[in-house]
């Protein structure tokens, strides 16, 4: 059967905040040099937590944001914007915008934040404003209101699809504007330690006791890291009227919610999902594929079990894999957006970065090749693979493809 023809939809911004530093390049540059911001968190020590490696971020990565004139605030609205959670999602719109070329976003554009369900009004406050830098305020969110340039009629959504919400808010927004409902949408996400999210964590025995070390054989856990992304996405004819040329087109989208445990991963659900993206994108392979990685024994064991299968029925040989969340900590339900801007980077420069932490690799199989430092591959590149799976069976996978259209 042909493949329905259908309106590309591409990236043309993206701003970052990691514990790596201010925007795209400060990230790109501590992923390429392996280098690893997590470090013992004192004030989680203080609340009582055996289990305090973070990347958390402090006050000098919102400094930058004092003089910006996208990031003005009137009188009336600076009650609102006291949390870190709001200033992270603002700061990293202004960059998204910037990047592509906008002061702001129109009656219509859609807007999709991620986060926490919110929680009830009468939930319980006995933690709140415990060391752990905040409480129930730090916990969902943020707003649309929030944002920087974004119209009042914009067209809003709130999603909660635990760490693979980005993923699936791109899903989402792919398939709002392939139906034609408009032509420019915004992905908002941010990740802020907080006491009620810092002790869900804790309880389900995931977090590392030394650092998150994903895909290593001496890996123990995985570790929390404070940021925020923002992606800005349009059809390529809206971005073309504009002379605006994408960073990456989302040829293929898989974002699924199944499984067979609360929390473990699943390697037949994360297997099917991979096969389902490739298959939208009408690819049997890429060239990169950017990991979820969390650096848990049993996760990262399924997800290159996966991988394998996937891989070597299709011929694949040591298809690069790499990860982040072993230099800036793993961002929760924002932990795709550092997966996309990883995308970006390979198809920009051809280099498939290194996973920080990883010394020793757990093996793979000859169908895929764990990274543990950057390698530049031959030829121009041309596809990449970004993972992003969650507790509950949330699991999505996306494939990003070089804006002019060929692939690899």
């Amino acid at each position: 059967m042909a493949r329905r023809s259908v309106p590309d939809t591409v990236i043309t911004g993206l701003g970052l905040i990691t514990a790596y530093g201010w925007g795209t390049d400060a990230y790109w540059s501590g992923l390429l040099s392996g280098s690893r911001a997590l470090r013992p968190h004192a004030d989680l020590a203080a609340a009582g937590f055996d289990r305090t490696v973070t990347a958390a971020l402090d006050d000098a990565h919102l400094a930058v944001t004092a003089h910006d004139a996208y990031l003005a605030v009137t009188a009336h609205d600076a009650h609102r914007l006291h949390s870190r959670r709001s200033r992270l999602a603002r700061a990293a719109t202004a960059q998204a915008l910037r990047e592509a070329s906008l002061t702001g976003l129109g009656p219509g554009t859609l807007v999709v934040t991620v986060g926490q369900t919110p929680l009830a009004d009468e939930a319980d406050d006995s933690r709140e404003g415990t060391p752990t830098r905040g409480g129930r305020e730090e916990f969902a969110g943020p707003s649309p209101a929030d944002l920087p340039g974004v119209s009042p009629r914009a067209e809003t959504v709130y999603l909660s699809q635990a760490c693979a919400s980005v993923s699936f808010a791109l899903d989402y927004v792919r398939t709002w504007l392939r139906s034609g409902c408009g032509t420019t949408a915004l992905v908002v996400g941010t990740c802020v330690l907080n006491a009620y999210e810092y002790a869900g964590m804790a309880i389900t025995g995931a977090l590392s006791p030394t650092g998150a070390r994903p895909f290593d054989t001496a890996r123990d856990g995985t570790s929390l890291g404070e940021g925020a992304g923002a992606i800005l996405l349009e059809t390529a004819a809206a971005a073309e009227q504009r002379g605006i040329t994408p960073q990456a087109v989302l040829a293929g989208a898989a974002a699924r919610v199944n499984g067979r445990s609360p929390a473990a991963s699943d390697e037949a659900a994360i297997t099917d999902c991979v096969l389902a993206a490739l298959e939208d994108a009408g690819l049997e392979r890429v060239g990169y594929i950017h990991a979820h990685a969390t650096g848990t024994v049993q996760g990262d064991t399924v997800e290159l079990a996966a991988l394998g299968a996937v891989g070597a029925p299709r011929g694949w040989v040591a298809v690069p894999v790499s990860g982040h969340k072993g230099g800036i900590g793993h961002l929760m339900h924002a932990s795709s957006a550092p997966g996309i801007a990883a995308a970006l980077g390979f198809l920009r420069t051809g280099t498939a970065p290194g996973t920080p932490g990883l010394d020793s690799p757990e093996a793979a199989g000859r169908a895929i090749d764990v990274l543990t430092a950057p390698r530049r591959l031959p030829g121009a590149p041309r596809s990449c693979l970004v993972n992003s799976f969650g507790f509950a069976g949330n699991n999505s996978s996306l494939v990003l493809t070089a804006p002019d259209g060929s692939t690899r």
